[in-house]
């Protein structure tokens, strides 16, 4: 069976294929990520193939009778890497390389073996910025109390997520304090009449980093309390928060993309531990 011929009789299993749930394998850009098959006991492979399914199906590598050909014009040329013990590698990896990928393995007799890998590649996040707003004057604050937003932004990461703590890491939680924009704005009021610490901790996170950054919100308060200070509604906020991170996040997408067409890029293993060849 040559080359092209299992190619075609592979391709016909694709469909059945995509009925078994994958196995999920996590990537950062930039570095190598390991699509490692497993090879069932006795079962002597003697062709393989790989494929990339989603978003649009190509052809990755093949293996034909213990000869591996990587030729193929796919936007892994160049980056992909077929083990002997069948499993692939993508070095680097790009974030246009989330997607489903295929193994079809062969075994001596002609039994054919599948699995599947669902590759997510992330961007790292980067260490947020927290900014503090004061709250409009409010004619039912209590005197006393300390009233402000807020916001916080991280210019890089996929995905993310935002989560806030108290001081000592405690959960916030009561009518004190409220998240707004999906966690990325934080609405809190401070008794002053209460000797406590206020310092706050936004916590930026996705799948494969994280990175807090703490603030101290007491001075804040006192210039609340005592001399008059420019005060922002939550219509400011997302007016001045918003496009900033929108912005903070394009220039830094524009840095990296020139930062690593110039110059080559040390890679470390990012999801499983690499395997001899």
């Amino acid at each position: 069976m040559g080359p092209i011929l299992l190619t075609l009789v592979l391709h016909s299993a694709i469909p059945a294929l995509l009925a078994h749930a994958p196995l999920r394998v996590l990537g950062i850009e930039g570095q190598p990520v390991f699509l490692k098959v497993n090879v069932p006991p006795d079962f002597l492979v003697r062709d393989a193939l790989w494929r990339f399914l989603t978003p649009a199906e190509e052809l990755v590598a093949i293996s034909f009778k213990g000869t591996a050909q990587n030729v193929y014009q796919s936007r892994f040329y160049g980056r992909s890497r077929l083990h002997t013990n069948f499993s692939l590698e993508i070095s680097p990896a790009a974030l246009g390389d989330s997607g489903i990928f295929s193994a079809l393995l062969v075994n001596t007799t002609g039994e054919i073996e599948k699995q599947i890998f669902h590759l997510e590649v992330y961007d790292v996040v980067s260490t947020p910025t927290i900014h503090v707003f004061g709250e409009e004057s409010n004619p039912n604050r209590k005197s006393g109390s300390c009233e402000f937003f807020l916001a916080c932004a991280a210019s890089r990461g996929t995905n993310v997520t935002y989560s806030w703590a108290g001081p000592g890491g405690e959960t916030l939680a009561g009518e004190n304090h409220s998240a707004l924009e999906n966690g990325q704005v934080l609405r809190a009021k401070l008794d002053l009449s209460e000797k406590m610490a206020s310092n706050y901790t936004c916590t930026v996170t996705n799948a494969v980093s994280a990175k807090s950054v703490s603030i101290e919100v007491q001075e804040q308060c006192q210039r609340q309390s005592g001399v008059k200070v420019t005060a922002y509604d939550y219509r400011d906020i997302l007016l001045i928060v918003v496009p900033l991170a929108c912005f903070l996040l394009s220039a830094a997408v524009i840095l990296h993309a020139k930062c690593r067409s110039g110059k080559q890029i040390s890679y470390v293993v990012a999801a499983n531990e690499p395997f001899p060849a």
